[in-house]
């Protein structure tokens, strides 16, 4: 069991509404066409939308309870469907989906970053390339690691809880109170987040989970090395979700890689 198959049962609750990159993601689509892959497919936040306007879908996912979850969404979801959706239980880093040349590869919303080690980072990258087809391109969706950003989980904050949200569980009609600790390794560059969520019963009971999730953030220029390495020219580099979105370390919150086969 990884660290994600014990949080698939709340994912859902914040991350499931997700929905600014979407465009992104059809725009890139509708440029290349299908097929399209997704590693780190989670619940299927993102393909399922994709699928809904008609795009051929494909999504790969290591963990066992995150994959459950999205199969039964497609269950539920199969008559809204108008492209075909495959899921594949599997290992971003050492798996390769069949013989397939996928037109669009993508890793949404930072699921990169919980690939810790710098092996593990190019293996990734090199089975992206190798399934890619040659006028394919991929996308990579990591946050901006500013200063000013890590400055405020110092030494002297980093116990204390960040509150996120309140949340409602239509199906168990819980409510849900989210919580982070977040601790820094600013020399490794090492993330680890506790997700603290206090599941408030109809009957006002109180029962509290937390999960431990680890990832390590990237500057700048280390994923351009790392794409450079992996066999890769880059494309463009946004800072946000729209076309027109220009990186800025100071004021991009997030940095999106764009990329083809050298």
């Amino acid at each position: 069991m990884n660290d994600f198959d014990r949080l698939a049962s709340v994912y859902d609750l914040d991350m499931g509404t997700k929905s600014d990159d979407i465009p992104m993601y059809v725009r890139h689509a509708e440029d290349v066409g299908g097929p399209i892959l997704e590693l780190g497919s989670g619940t299927g936040r993102v393909i399922f939308r994709l699928a809904k306007r008609g795009f051929d879908v494909w999504g790969m996912d290591s963990s066992v309870g995150m994959m459950s979850i999205a199969r039964q969404h497609l269950a539920q979801l199969q008559d809204q469907m108008v492209g075909q959706i495959r899921f594949v239980d599997g290992d971003m880093r050492s798996d390769i989906v069949g013989d397939t040349q996928f037109k669009l590869i993508f890793i949404a919303y930072n699921t990169f970053l919980h690939l810790i080690s710098r092996d593990d980072q190019l293996s990734t990258l090199k089975n992206m390339c190798q399934m890619l087809s040659d006028d394919g391109r991929i996308i990579i969706d990591i946050f901006t690691p500013r200063h000013r950003d890590l400055s405020q989980y110092d030494y002297h904050r980093k116990e204390l809880p960040i509150y996120r949200g309140v949340y409602q569980d239509e199906l168990t009609g819980k409510t849900y109170v989210r919580n982070d600790r977040i601790k820094l390794d600013l020399v490794n560059q090492l993330q680890t987040v506790e997700f603290i969520y206090d599941k408030i019963g109809t009957d006002g009971s109180i029962d509290r989970e937390s999960h431990l999730v680890s990832s390590r953030y990237v500057f700048r220029p280390e994923m351009e090395l790392l794409l450079e390495l992996a066999g890769f020219n880059l494309l463009e580099l946004r800072g946000g979700y729209q076309e027109d979105s220009v990186y800025d370390y100071h004021n991009s919150e997030v940095m999106v890689f764009v990329a083809e086969k050298k």
